[in-house]
């Protein structure tokens, strides 16, 4: 839906088969205590749809399943960039 020139938005759950130029997760935590069974998957399609960057926020604190990684993951957008 939409023109290619448009910001669109889907939920996690719609976005399988599908490629994007970035994916945020906006609240992983949210997401992590809402669906702690499902959040790995859902994460794994996100994450596996983004063509060149992946955005995260979190409200408190990163999930724990993701503590591993923490350390690719930059303050703000700028920092990231110059990588």
């Amino acid at each position: 839906m939409g023109l290619e020139s448009d910001v669109r938005v889907f939920d996690v759950q719609h976005i399988k088969g599908l490629e994007f130029e970035a994916v945020f997760f906006v609240g992983v935590d949210r997401l992590a205590q809402k669906y702690p069974d499902l959040f790995d998957k859902y994460l794994y399609v996100g994450a596996t749809r983004a063509a060149t960057y992946l955005g995260l926020t979190c409200e408190q604190r990163l999930p724990e399943t993701l503590a591993g990684i923490a350390p690719l993951f930059g303050e703000n957008w700028r920092q990231v960039r110059n990588r």
